[in-house]
């Protein structure tokens, strides 16, 4: 019989190999001249890790790994490379000095990671629920969901150009936040669904929202400690308001294209992954061609109804210039020093994704999508540029 000993001694051999190989990839990710130190995972006072430039050791502690998510214990595990880094680079002391900083920003460090006593508190799921979003962004937040409130509307004119409108208040802002020069708060947030692939809707909801919602994703993995398994993971990158924005339509779409999915499979007694992948496609194609509709259609949209012109506050309605965050560039090379591109294919079944394209352009997101679980994120290390 197997004691819970067993399985915990188990587990730390493999938690171990782990963290060697999160070393080396560290050390790959940022082309870091360190010399391997010895790892070892132990149970720490006050502390959540620990470098030893004598011994050359570089401790865990134990309870990290057992009470907070592997992103913490890679976030602890850096923070004491940079100390390792003082040592060999540098040839300076352990302190969090201007030496300490060089070295984070070498291993590409969030800010919550370097300070001397690291917080670790729950993170942050949604807007709502943290009171660190400055006021002007938290005023965008709610005109955009008084926006999205009114797409409720049966009128589907007012609908769609409700939907339009938050294009519109969204690429406004990030132009004028380039133009002032203002700098942004970057943060990534999370989407685990504990899978061990990332799937086609994954990859298309993810491109729709790098080409229409100012943000950046990274596809990457998870490591869950207790089930001794790694997940495929999406990161979203970009300042706050607009990672926040661009998770809040991913929850919204994923839960529409099931919603969608099961009403016509119900209909037509469908079974079979192959007809859901091609209808979710279609559905997601569908909406793609409804947010370029709104593109071409910008400029030549009118100011019909006055509630939303005033909550727009005399918004420019011509076509805005499309740009390049130069710091959201930067931070995604802050984090992704060494990214590496795929390209997914995959047939789909073409009556099934024709039907739910027609679907997809149908769809109009409401307000009030705040699931918990799977498809929520968790929001990580903020940086400015």
């Amino acid at each position: 019989m197997v004691s819970v000993s067993d399985v915990h001694s188990f587990l730390e051999v493999e938690w171990l190999k782990k963290l060697y190989a999160e070393y080396d990839q560290i050390v790959y990710q940022y082309q870091l001249r360190l010399r391997k130190p010895l790892l070892q995972i132990r149970d720490l006072s006050g502390q959540w890790g620990q470098w030893d430039p004598l011994t050359h050791t570089l401790t865990i502690s134990k309870q990290l790994i057992l009470s907070h998510e592997w992103q913490h214990v890679i976030g602890v595990l850096k923070h004491e490379m940079a100390h390792q880094f003082v040592s060999e680079i540098f040839k300076g002391d352990s302190g969090h000095g201007a030496d300490f900083k060089k070295a984070c920003d070498a291993l590409g460090l969030s800010e919550e990671y370097r300070s001397a006593g690291l917080d670790l508190g729950e993170p942050l799921r949604s807007w709502r629920e943290t009171s660190a979003i400055p006021k002007e962004d938290e005023a965008i937040l709610r005109k955009v969901e008084k926006l999205l409130a009114m797409a409720e509307s049966a009128n589907e004119n007012e609908a769609f150009l409700a939907m339009a409108r938050v294009r519109d208040l969204f690429h406004k802002y990030n132009v004028e936040f380039l133009m002032n020069k203002k700098n942004a708060r970057y943060v990534s947030l999370v989407i685990n669904h504990k899978k061990k692939k990332i799937d086609r809707l994954q990859q298309m909801i993810a491109s729709l929202l790098t080409g229409y919602y100012f943000v950046e994703v990274i596809f990457s993995e998870d490591y869950d400690a207790y089930q001794n398994q790694s997940h495929k993971t999406m990161e979203i990158l970009g300042s706050q308001q607009n990672v926040l924005m661009a998770e809040y339509v991913y929850g919204f779409l994923r839960q529409q294209s099931e919603s969608l999915w099961q009403s016509y499979r119900t209909a037509r007694s469908l079974k079979g992954v192959g007809a859901k992948m091609s209808f979710q496609a279609g559905v997601i194609s569908g909406f793609r061609k409804k947010l370029e509709s709104m593109e071409a259609g910008r400029a030549k949209q009118s100011q019909s109804s006055i509630g939303l012109a005033e909550l727009v506050d005399g918004m420019d309605q011509t076509a805005l210039v499309k740009f390049k965050d130069p710091g959201l560039r930067n931070y995604v090379r802050f984090r992704f020093p060494r990214l590496r591109s795929f390209s997914s294919g995959g047939r789909v079944q073409t009556e099934h994704y024709n039907k739910g394209r027609v679907q997809g352009e149908k769809i109009v997101i409401h307000r009030g999508v705040h699931q918990s679980g799977g498809n929520r994120g968790t929001l990580l290390g903020p940086a400015r540029s």
